[in-house]
């Protein structure tokens, strides 16, 4: 991976998304143990003792209290961690030249033997460009990017001089390191790998639980969806009851009237009948007489 500055990347249009994506899954080397290791501070030294005598205390209480006691110490008692402190990180200085003058801490950061990639027309073009502008590195920077912008295609195009061939001859030498194993020993070695099949195995359960809970989101979107036609189903029913209802209500009110009326003509009937008969009587009684 192409490693840019940030102001750099920018200018060759990434977005500053794409650069913190790329900062946030770049791995790096672990550290090389055979680089020095730092020494500690006098006030860690002093710390130590602290803690060795002062066991009653926890956690924050002890640095509390030990940082109130350093600040207050008077400068002989301080003598007693300084310089101890000091001859350590002299025997540091002196054993991190030593490391960075054998080449070890460049053969860990880099695998000396990784084909280089060649630079790309902008970057020889900024190379040039920086030789001759004047200000502060991000206004060069931006000012040479605003630059490269404005040129044309054949201005462009004298910036590339063998860029094509390069490129041709390092993706060749790239795919000899890879075959010939020296990509993967050199990951291995600095723990690179290791840290690649972590992450592997990482993405791996985030993408088998993202699986899980899509599978877990379609079978409750699945319930709901029954629930709903169940629920609908019913409502169908219960509007096709109440219908089959109101249709027999409607049909049986008709037959009710018409036999009330008809029960009211054959009251009316008899009671004319009647009437016609007392009528009939009292005539015959009036003959009589």
């Amino acid at each position: 991976m192409l490693r840019l500055r940030p102001v750099a990347a920018l200018s060759r249009g990434w977005t500053a998304a794409t650069c913190a994506r790329s900062l946030a899954t770049r791995i790096a080397p672990q550290r090389d143990p055979e680089r020095p290791l730092r020494p500690a501070t006098s006030w860690i030294l002093f710390l130590q003792d602290f803690r060795a005598q002062t066991t009653a205390l926890k956690g924050k209480e002890v640095m509390s209290a030990a940082s109130q006691k350093w600040k207050a110490m008077a400068a002989d008692s301080k003598a007693k961690y300084e310089e101890p402190a000091k001859e350590a990180r002299s025997k540091y200085a002196q054993a991190m030249k030593s490391y960075v003058e054998s080449g070890k801490k460049d053969a860990w950061k880099r695998d000396p033997e990784r084909p280089t990639r060649p630079l790309l027309p902008y970057m020889r073009f900024m190379q040039e460009y920086r030789k001759t502008a004047t200000g502060s590195m991000l206004e060069v920077t931006k000012s040479g990017a605003s630059e490269w912008r404005a040129m044309s295609d054949a201005e462009k195009r004298r910036w590339a001089g063998s860029y094509d061939t390069e490129k041709a001859e390092y993706a060749e030498a790239m795919r000899k390191y890879k075959e010939s194993g020296k990509e993967a020993a050199y990951k291995e070695k600095v723990g690179i790998l290791a840290q690649q099949e972590k992450l592997k195995a990482k993405k791996k359960i985030e993408a088998d639980k993202a699986k899980k809970a899509k599978v877990s989101e379609k079978a409750k979107a699945a319930k709901t969806a029954e629930k709903a036609k169940a629920a609908k189903t019913a409502e169908k029913a219960t509007k096709k009851s109440k219908s089959k209802a109101a249709d027999k209500v409607k049909k049986g009110a008709p037959t009710k009237v018409a036999k009330a009326e008809a029960e009211v003509q054959k009251a009316k009937e008899v009671l004319k009948k009647a009437k016609a008969a007392a009528k009939m009587k009292q005539a015959k009684a009036k003959a009589k007489a």
